[in-house]
């Protein structure tokens, strides 16, 4: 479907996610950002065909002036683990670990590689934290940048 007016940044990513919610790919894989005319593709698929069904949506609708796409293809029946659903994992241990304090830490995932950032104020949560991310299936490795803002490692 081509739209005939020209759109901005919002009206544009309302537009495409409009037009890949016609096509029936899942708007709770597919992600959208616009900015001046640049349309970026993020999220996943189940299979090539579905990636070029997007990618084609998106280019013949009007305001859009080039897409960038970072679209990963998973099949359904994929074994192993990908960044988000390690990022959820990590963030729903945490929730669990009653050493943690809640929402102290932010998380970041990349390839597998989790990175754990914030601030603590005892030794033994930043080792509980540490313990619990290590352990999960699909964790490559962890990056410990969080800070203790006060010393000892005594009961929270």
């Amino acid at each position: 479907m081509k739209h005939a007016l020209s759109y901005d940044d919002a009206a544009l990513q309302r537009a495409v996610l409009a037009e890949l919610g016609a096509l029936g790919l899942p708007a709770a894989h597919v992600g959208v950002t616009a900015q001046n005319g640049i349309v970026t593709l993020l999220g996943h698929v189940e299979d090539a065909a579905q990636k070029r069904m997007a990618e084609s949506a998106v280019l013949r609708l009007a305001g859009v002036k080039a897409v960038a796409v970072a679209i990963e293809i998973r099949p359904a029946d994929a074994v192993g683990r990908h960044d988000d659903q390690i990022a959820a994992e990590v963030l729903t241990r945490l929730a669990w670990d009653s050493w943690v304090p809640r929402d102290a830490l932010k998380v970041k995932v990349e390839q597998g590689w989790v990175t754990l950032i914030g601030q603590l104020d005892r030794d033994r949560q930043k080792a509980a934290a540490l313990e619990d991310v290590s352990r999960l299936f699909g964790v490559a490795g962890v990056t410990d940048l969080t800070t203790i803002t006060r010393s000892g490692s005594g009961p929270a």
